[in-house]
């Protein structure tokens, strides 16, 4: 073979190569950034304080106790049925027994989009928007009516968050319980923790019977929620 031959082969087989990766490039496409992996959070463990909580967990009380001469402290913690109170140097975070009042924010999603399922709202923010009005109502009560907390220091699970019932001085100037309040006006659902009611005659099966008769009023009055949503399922 003629060098003239020669190097016209090779030209020939380094095209043919030059193809063979010029086509491999084109098969494989643009390259693509890795997938980034999606954050999970770490489970809360027991006795673990969220960022606004501190101090030691309380010991729980077989029976109620009056957390005394409680004032209501603004906090980012507070909704309708959460709410950071103070007691002289003591300041503690209670959530209500019995109900689950309206989400404020998207934080608990799943949370939201359960509450929103169980109205038959549509959009999570019709949720979050009446959960920021059933807030303000709670705190404007609180601020101006005098109020009692009774608790048993039972924790809600992973926090520092003790379940309490909340007691309020009521328009016609007699106690009622300020569950009562949020299912009255459609804040909130039957849900959560029950437990007995100190110094009440009613048995649990009782007071949640009358609960979810104070929620059947709220839909058929379109008070709160129930006036932007369907029925519960």
């Amino acid at each position: 073979m003629s060098l003239r031959e020669t190097i016209f082969t090779l030209a020939i087989a380094s095209a043919v190569v030059l193809v063979v990766l010029v086509v491999g490039l084109i098969a494989r496409g643009p390259r693509k950034e890795p997938v980034q992996a999606i954050p999970v959070k770490v489970a809360g463990i027991p006795g673990q304080t969220l960022p606004d909580e501190g101090g030691r967990p309380k010991e729980v009380s077989e029976q109620f106790q009056i957390f005394p001469r409680p004032e209501l402290v603004e906090s980012r913690a507070n909704e309708a049925d959460t709410l950071r109170v103070r007691s002289g140097q003591e300041e503690h975070i209670f959530v209500l027994y019995f109900v689950d009042a309206l989400e404020t924010t998207e934080n608990h999603p799943q949370r939201v989009a359960e509450q929103a399922r169980y109205f038959m709202v549509k959009d999570v923010e019709t949720i979050t928007r009446t959960g920021r009005e059933a807030a303000a109502f709670v705190a404007d009560v609180l601020k101006r009516k005098p109020f009692n907390v009774l608790t048993r220091w039972e924790r809600v699970p992973n926090t520092l968050r003790y379940y309490a019932i909340i007691v309020v001085e009521g328009d016609d100037g007699r106690p009622v319980y300020l569950a009562d309040l949020l299912m009255r006006r459609g804040y909130a659902r039957v849900s959560g923790v029950d437990t007995f009611l100190p110094g009440d005659a009613r048995d649990v099966p009782t007071y949640m019977a009358e609960l979810q008769s104070l929620a059947r009023k709220a839909r058929e009055t379109k008070s709160g929620i129930c006036g932007k949503a369907g029925p519960p399922e």
